[in-house]
């Protein structure tokens, strides 16, 4: 052990940081800026100006640990002499970070591969400096929205010809509503005006006429109306289940990590709000936003062309609706985005406790989650009133302006009128412009309200669409996969800094049964995982049939593996549809008998509908026996060269293992069979028990060879058979 004096700091010759940190508290317990470095060689602490105030090499590290202390924490080493060395204390603000540390020099000192992760989540975006609506997540401050609404265009492409008419279709109707305050002006001034009355030149023939145009406009614009709305349900309908498509099979093809920090009712709930938010937009506030623009236009020119001074008079209002309207933008897209996760929140408690009905009651807990559920709620009320009031205020500014349009032509215009510059008719037109003009501008603020909130869902969504998927590979490169898997030195942690598997090794020929043993907690499922390729290893290698599994088809690789889990998962379907749900096309005839091998044919026969019995939600109304069997007749007809058996007998009654033990029988003939069992005396029949511990091969061999070697399997079977006496369930 050395532990140096105060030295200069390490030259350029020196071995580049594994690991460099900053800690906030000096040795006497003051703030203070410290640095901890660990070289491939030695741990050390750096003070100001570079100098080494600690030191010690990596070979004489045991462990590493940190000691919780008031507001902090401490960083300790434990030498191979036994002494335990105070390192470095540091605050809470960065005491995960040390955790990692402790966590990598462990590491280093055994010689395992350094696999630790200083990376914190994001809870600040990076540019704005403002928190997150999720940890890592998308900042609604600083999405561009540009981008992404041409994003959301594209949803449209199949549909041009749609668009197109919904276009034509909104200049069209535009150019008809601006022509009946014209036909107004006309009628006041050459019908109705009371000087050509009275000097006989009133012509009703000409009011006649001027009606009968604005009664054809009528016409038109309702059989334009029912057009377009035809048109929008036809988007409305494809666009929507396009959008719901899109996320759903982004979902499916996701990496099972997405799953792991994500729950199931948020996910849901982009498929749902988050879709609906955006084709609502989409299909409904893009054509309105356009029409109502093109009438904005078109309104200006005609009230320019009457009378320009009195145009830019009652105009003078609408850069301030604008303004507020631009000012208040991103706030509000930030509280749609809150609104959000409060409902994903929602979806997420209201999806946990239904799966959960049988718990919540079994457990008499109903009110318990009706007062979880009723705070979830009260966290959307809140959510939603919030945003809603601050709407409301900024709708009522806007609106405070847009009114102010209408005094100012009364003023003015009445002065002109009175004044002759102004005829009665062309002041009804501009009147009757006004209103058009001014409603376009109020329903402009509206949409800044369901663009905010099409935006905030858009941007949730294309979250879910570019993270990372699974690599699925060549499809095309295909391989029959013999049932040769290996393991190599496989190192994996589902956190990559806490290894749950160090370094396994093993090799299974085609057509073994290996049983895999070990206290909870030790790496049976994780094994499997990877076998499955759920998940890669961090390090090493797992090979099939000599080759890295990562170089097959992942789709290929996966038809070829069969799975019987602990907790069958069925589909709400038909028998036959779950029996058949691992080979499409199945005929009755298979599906018959994949369930006769699975000891499954009788019960289904006396079911009052047969294979065509519906199975309920997850199978509720079977059994869990008959759930099982059901399991294992998929995976038979499934026909797989590499088979999964996690726990299938760990929950049923003696009668029915005993003919989920046949089934089981011969579903393994000629198949690479891994095998975790809750029961050890189902393991019997394995060719050979890998037991492990701590992520580690303890042993491998027959039941009879780790029996006689008195070992961990021993010792395993041991304190299973004395739990078992004790509760009178016999011998394993």
């Amino acid at each position: 052990m050395d532990i140096a004096p105060m030295v200069p700091a390490a030259n350029a010759e020196n071995p580049k940081p594994l690991i460099e940190l900053v800690a906030d508290f000096g040795e006497d317990g003051h703030f203070a800026e410290r640095r901890l470095v660990v070289t491939p060689e030695a741990v050390m602490v750096r003070e100001r100006g570079d100098a080494t105030s600690f030191q010690i090499p990596i070979a004489d590290i045991k462990s590493a640990r940190n000691e919780p202390l008031v507001g902090g924490g401490r960083l300790e080493i434990t030498t191979t002499a036994g002494e335990i060395l105070p390192v470095l204390s540091y605050s809470l603000t960065v005491a995960a970070k040390f955790s990692e540390a402790a966590r990598g020099i462990e590491q280093l000192a055994k010689g395992e591969p350094l696999l630790i992760n200083l990376k914190e989540e994001r809870v600040r975006c990076p540019k704005c400096n403002l928190l997150l609506p999720e940890k890592d997540g998308v900042c609604p401050n600083c999405v561009n929205r540009g981008k992404t609404m041409l994003r959301i265009g594209t949803f449209l492409r199949p549909y041009r010809r749609q668009a197109w008419t919904l276009t034509g279709l909104s200049l069209l109707t535009t150019i008809l509503n601006l022509v009946p305050p014209l036909l107004q002006k006309d009628i006041i001034d050459n019908v109705l005006n009371p000087d050509r009355i009275r000097q006989g030149q009133a012509n009703v023939s000409t009011l006649f006429l001027l009606m009968g145009g604005w009664l054809l406009i009528l016409i038109t614009n309702s059989v334009l109306q029912i057009i377009n709305g035809r048109t929008i349900a036809y988007l409305a309908g494809h666009i929507a289940a396009d959008l719901r498509s899109a996320v759903y099979r982004a979902i499916e093809f996701l990496q099972l990590t997405y799953f792991d920090k994500k729950q199931v009712g948020a996910i849901a709930s982009r498929v749902t709000s988050d879709t609906d938010r955006v084709w609502g937009f989409l299909v409904e506030g893009v054509p309105y936003l356009l029409l109502n623009g093109l009438t904005l236009v078109g309104i200006i020119g005609f009230l320019f062309w009457i009378n320009p001074l009195l145009a830019a008079m009652i105009l003078a209002p609408v850069p301030i609706v604008l303004g507020i309207g631009a000012f208040f933008w991103r706030p509000m897209s930030q509280m749609f985005h809150k609104v959000g996760q409060k409902w994903a929140r929602f979806h997420t408690h209201l999806n946990e406790s239904l799966h959960g009905i049988r718990v919540v009651k079994a457990f008499a807990k109903e009110d318990t989650e009706f007062d979880k559920f009723r705070q979830r709620n009260a966290e959307l009320r809140e959510a939603g009133v919030m945003v809603d009031r601050r709407w409301y205020t900024i709708f009522g500014a806007m609106t405070f302006f847009t009114s102010l349009g209408m005094i100012i032509l009364w003023t003015a215009g009445g002065v002109m009128v009175t004044q002759g510059k102004l005829t009665l008719g062309q002041f009804w037109s501009v009147q009757a412009y006004m209103a058009l003009v001014y409603g376009p501008l109020q329903w402009f603020s509206a949409v800044n309200q369901w663009f905010s909130r099409a935006m905030a869902g858009a941007d949730r969504i294309f979250e879910v669409i570019d993270s990372d998927t699974e690599q699925y590979g060549d499809p095309g490169k295909r391989h029959t996969v013999s049932g040769k898997v290996e393991f190599r030195d496989v190192r994996f942690g589902y956190d990559k800094s806490n290894p749950v598997l160090k370094g396994l090794n093993f090799t299974v020929q085609p057509g073994e049964m290996i049983g895999l043993v070990g206290k909870s907690g030790a790496g049976k499922s994780t094994t499997i995982n990877l076998i499955c390729r759920f998940y890669e290893p961090d390090s090493g290698t797992l090979l099939i049939d000599d080759i890295d599994y990562r170089a097959l088809s992942l789709q290929d690789y996966r038809h070829q593996i069969g799975i019987v889990l602990q907790e069958p998962f069925l589909f709400n379907g038909t028998i036959a549809d779950n029996i058949a749900y691992g080979k499409p096309g199945a005929s009755f005839e298979e599906v018959i008998e994949a369930a006769k091998a699975a000891n499954a044919h009788n019960f289904v026969l006396a079911k009052p509908d047969g294979y065509d019995t519906m199975v309920g939600e997850r199978g509720s109304k079977l059994s869990g026996g008959e759930r099982q069997r059901i399991s294992i007749a998929r995976a038979i007809l499934h026909n797989p060269k590499i088979l999964i058996l996690d726990e299938a007998t760990s929950s049923v009654d003696v009668e029915t293992e005993k003919q989920i033990q046949e089934a089981i029988g011969r579903l393994i003939k000629g198949r690479t069979t891994f095998a975790i069992a809750h029961r050890l005396s189902t393991l019997r029949n394995a060719n050979r028990l890998i037991v492990l511990e701590r992520g580690e091969i303890a042993e491998i061999g027959t039941h009879e060879e780790l029996m006689a070697k008195q070992g961990a399997f021993y010792n395993l079977v041991q304190t299973q058979t004395a739990i078992n006496e004790i509760i009178g369930l016999g011998n394993v």
